[in-house]
């Protein structure tokens, strides 16, 4: 046994100790993820699923990941999601007919495309399309299916090629039990896939978005709302596609499939460092059984769309760079794919480094006069992909990345400090790789055992088994790996935002363990015993880092099992949907509870970090007509009260302010009294009692104090200042002492520029008695003025002694 053998045992032998003594010091007792009840649904799921692929792979005599795929759907069948799987399957077709076209239209010479990548390419496409949508209310259903469909038929060729390999993959026999083990692991990511989202981010902001697009057809990027309303978002705009064509459980199965994505990126990453076949799929049931990304699967977490994205640019690239030929397809996907990390997530910038670094190292590759152009316009191309949401950042804010770094930028929407998330550290120290097995909690909302048991096991070995001559590959995907991981450390040491490095570590490896010079050895066992201990523990904490991943059947089986599992799970999402019955005309809602609004149709007022200005005015509301004024001035009709959110005071004064609707215990849907509402007029002399503030026609029929009368042709008008959403009250005193006729309530919306931008009219029936008549209106959310009118609906004259314009 030589010194490199050596060293690699003893590493492995001191990680195996110093997991057992973490193993040991657990309270194994408290952590809930442990527990038989969490792990028996997804014993049953992968067990099941094994031995129904097995069943099928024999039966039907095909490869046991095709058999995955039938089991798969008939879950869907069984569960009634199948439309949504289907959907997911078409975007993914579609995706792979653009980038195949993207990566391939201006190459002189015909390049084996990787599938992935092109899916992936295909997938930036669609997401910055959609991004550039969503500034226009012209995101509906048919849209997308056009979009989507149009490559399927001018493509053709290429869906036919996909499907013939397919169809070909699927006909080769498997007789490897990895193969088996991957399928039952990927299932149990499918079946949290169907699941209902409960997820604390999802829905404030990752399911928000795409339910709001489709609920008003586009998206506001108005940070006074939402801070977070311009940030980076190519994985909510890819999740919108899924929600758009098939509902909450499309957008979650768009994220699953992205998970998945990156477990086969793992696969062509240790194939293209010269890891065997058996390591790559080791990899690649690595990382699905490593608690992370159970974590991106159970909720709608944009890291899977940010990590597929990343890795596979960086694939590209390391695949521009090599000794064998430079091909101008995967500099161009290289651009692209790293564009899409970059519109996806801003921390991309801490991948950037390893790359460029990389990059210098290899300049004999593309110091030449042709290269380097290819490099220069791919340089052009990531900009174009990646830096759109930082420049519409900039134009609504003057910040690119609002609300981060204010104190540089200086918004004026901002306080002039630097947002930053107080809860984690900063910094790599010695003990990291153990703290972040073991005190996993520090690192992650989560319980121990979250970032999985390879760093400890592992990482260390690989790095002696490659730091040799001749693995120049591996070695770069360690060194992109661990320099992003420590860059971003240096700024918050939060292990979602090192999930790309999750991805290349892994890779990395599988390719260090599965070297074709390692199987000589007799020593190579301990590696692959190492390797299935780290599987075994992975499984056995496979919940540990999601609070959001519970499998139960009675939501999957029924509509009505899943209204009664998220009564009882989540209520406030029972709330959003009683409110979106009853706030017909989506005025803004009031969330005093926890920022879960999604699937809410109207604007969510959320008194937090959200919402800065909604925050101080609920807070300086120090009495009941304090607070109702607060709720009438935010347009908001209805109110979604948590038991348990704020002081007992604060909950006192909204319950004094509204009346009760629905509940949900703690959570209650409630209305603001009408004593409050409408009780601020804006006109001015509405009795007429004096000309000011009426801008009155030349040709009115009568004028005397305190009424006036008028017709269709001539008519008294009078300005006001509005804001855009709220709700005003518009009422009238009128008669007609001549003979009856009809008279007319008018309201029209202009821009600040003083543009028309729309009309509300109700016309009502006058007689000779003085009545009254009202109606209800909302300011567009572009109009700056209101005109209101005193107006006849023909030529018989109309006496109006009142009209009145109330907020």
């Amino acid at each position: 046994m030589n010194f490199r053998w050596t060293t690699v045992l003893a590493l492995l032998l001191l990680g195996a100790v110093a997991t057992a003594t973490g193993l040991h010091q657990l309270s194994w007792h408290s952590i809930a993820a442990l527990r038989w009840d969490a792990l028996e649904p997804y014993a049953v799921v992968l067990t099941g699923g094994m031995f129904a692929a097995e069943i099928c792979a024999r039966w039907l005599g095909i490869h046991r990941f095709a058999a995955g795929v039938v089991v798969a759907t008939a879950i869907a069948l069984i569960t009634g999601t199948v439309g949504a799987l289907l959907v997911v399957a078409w975007i993914a077709l579609a995706s792979h007919v653009v980038g195949s076209t993207v990566l391939t239209v201006w190459s002189k010479r015909g390049d084996a495309l990787s599938i992935l990548v092109s899916l992936l390419v295909g997938a930036v496409v669609y997401g910055s399309l959609i991004g550039l949508a969503a500034h226009r209310p012209i995101n509906y259903p048919g849209l997308y299916a056009i979009a989507m469909a149009l490559p399927i038929v001018f493509g053709w060729r290429h869906v036919r090629t996909a499907l013939l390999s397919m169809k070909t993959l699927a006909r080769i026999k498997s007789r490897s039990w990895l193969d088996l083990l991957i399928v039952g692991v990927a299932l149990s990511h499918f079946v949290v896939g169907l699941m209902p989202e409960t997820g604390h981010d999802a829905l404030a902001s990752h399911l928000f978005i795409p339910a709001h697009l489709a609920a008003r057809h586009f998206w506001g990027f108005d940070v006074s709302l939402y801070a977070w309303a311009v940030m980076p978002m190519m994985g909510d705009w890819l999740f919108a596609l899924g929600y758009m064509l098939a509902g909450e459980t499309g957008a979650r199965l768009v994220n699953v499939g992205f998970v998945l994505t990156t477990c086969c990126l793992v696969h062509e990453l240790v194939l293209w460092a010269g890891g065997s076949r058996a390591g790559a799929k080791w990899g690649a049931l690595l990382l699905l059984t490593t608690p992370l990304a159970l974590l991106e699967s159970s909720s709608l977490y944009i890291e899977s769309v940010w990590a597929a994205f990343a890795v596979a640019g960086s694939l590209s690239l390391f695949r521009s760079l090599q000794r064998d030929g430079q091909r101008p397809a995967d500099i161009r996907s290289a651009a692209i794919l790293l564009g899409g990390a970059l519109a996806a997530k801003a921390i991309t910038l801490a991948i950037l480094p390893g790359l460029f670094i990389i990059f210098l190292v290899r300049f004999r590759r593309w110091a030449t006069k042709a290269s380097a152009w290819r490099f220069a316009r791919a340089l052009g191309l990531f900009t174009l992909v990646g830096c759109v949401p930082y420049f519409t950042a900039w134009v609504l804010t003057k910040n690119p990345l609002f609300p981060y770094f204010n104190e540089i930028f200086r918004s004026k929407l901002w306080p002039l400090a630097n947002f930053q998330d107080s809860r984690w550290t900063k910094g790599f120290k010695w003990d990291t790789l153990y703290q972040a097995t073991f005190h996993t909690e520090t690192f992650l909302e989560s319980w121990p055992g979250a970032s999985g048991f390879q760093w400890l096991l592992l990482l260390l070995p690989a790095v002696v088994l490659v730091a040799r001559k001749g693995k120049q590959r591996a070695l770069a995907i360690l060194f992109v790996g661990a320099v992003s991981a420590v860059v971003t450390f240096q700024s918050i040491a939060y292990l979602r935002y090192i999930f790309p490095a999750y991805v290349l570590m892994v890779a990395f490896i599988a390719a260090a363990f599965s070297q074709r010079e390692n199987a000589s050895s007799a020593w190579n066992r301990a590696l692959w015993i190492a390797g299935a201990v780290v599987v075994l523990l992975n499984l056995i904490f496979l919940k540990s880092a999601t609070h959001y991943g519970d499998i139960v059947a009675k939501p999957l089986l029924s509509e009505t099992g899943r209204d009664e599992f998220l009564r009882e799970r989540l209520p406030i999402r029972s709330a959003v949907d009683v409110v979106n019955k009853l706030n017909l005309d989506d005025s803004p809602v009031a969330v005093f509870s926890s920022p879960l609004g999604a699937g809410l149709h109207a604007d969510a007022l959320y008194p937090s970090w959200y919402n800065l200005s909604f925050e101080r005015a609920v807070g300086g509301a120090a009495s009941t007509d304090s607070m109702a004024k607060v709720l009438v001035l935010s347009g908001s009709d209805y109110v979604i009260l948590d038991s348990g959110w704020g002081t007992p005071g604060q909950r006192r004064l909204i319950e004094d302010a509204s009346d009760p609707v629905a509940s949900f215990a703690p959570i209650a849907v409630r209305r603001v009294k009408d004593q409050y509402r409408f009780v601020q007029e804006l006109l001015r002399n509405p009795e007429f009692a004096a000309d000011e503030g009426w801008y009155l026609p030349s040709g009115m029929l009568e004028r005397v104090k305190g009424r006036i009368s008028v017709n269709v042709t001539a008519a008294a008008t009078q300005q006001v200042p509005v804001v855009g959403g709220r709700r005003y009250k518009n009422s009238v005193k009128s008669e007609c002492g001549t003979q009856p006729t009809q008279g007319r309530m008018q309201v029209n919306w202009m821009d600040a520029a003083g543009r028309f931008i729309g009309v509300s009219i109700q016309v009502f029936e006058c007689t000779a008695d003085t009545k009254s008549y009202s109606m209800e209106v909302r300011a567009p959310r572009n109009a700056a003025v209101a005109v209101v009118y005193a107006s006849g609906q023909t030529d018989v004259p109309v006496t109006f002694s009142e009209v009145s314009f109330k907020q």
